[in-house]
């Protein structure tokens, strides 16, 4: 495949992966002033199928369009408005996980449980610390009022997602491979 045809697939492949994210971050569970979403999963798996750039791309394009009003965040809601409200730190955050999840399946070499569990992990740490520190900015509470209303609730869920995005996954990578 020439260079051209690869940078089109690559590019092709990112704006699924912010369609991706478009369709799946609206979809909520109300709890408090962040909700549950599947939004985190959607980021990990950017980074788990996509070149680092790519994966960020991805998710930059998702925030962009949400800056624009499309309601792609939470609660099919958007606009600059969300980004600088409470859970902005959370959605800035979102290149940076997926970046993280991508340079470890480079980092690894290979997509595998290790490679994708170890690079999710970071990347929820990451959303952890950014969405924490901008909540306690923002809000003008302290690091454990944050940490109980904005990390502990959600650490259980986010479990679930890492295992959950880890297994798919490896799943799909090594089908991709058989048919490669």
């Amino acid at each position: 495949m020439n260079n051209k045809n690869e940078k089109l697939r690559l590019t092709v492949k990112a704006a699924l992966f912010a369609a991706m994210l478009c369709v799946l971050s609206p979809l909520t569970i109300p709890a408090g002033a962040v909700p549950f979403s599947l939004s985190l999963a959607a980021v990990y798996l950017c980074g788990a199928f996509q070149t680092p750039l790519y994966a960020v791309a991805s998710t930059v394009c998702y925030l962009i369009l949400g800056a624009c009003g499309l309601p792609v965040f939470s609660n099919f809601s958007g606009g600059i408005g969300k980004l600088i409200g409470p859970t902005g730190g959370y959605l800035f955050s979102y290149p940076l996980t997926a970046l993280a999840v991508a340079l470890s399946v480079k980092l690894f070499k290979k997509r595998s449980v290790l490679s994708l569990s170890v690079g999710m992990t970071v990347g929820c740490l990451l959303s952890y610390t950014c969405g924490t520190l901008y909540y306690m900015a923002i809000g003008s509470v302290s690091l454990g009022a944050a940490l109980a209303s904005c990390v502990v609730p959600f650490i259980w869920f986010d479990v679930l997602k890492i295992v959950f995005c880890t297994a798919l996954g490896t799943l799909v990578g090594r089908r991709m491979e058989k048919n490669i």
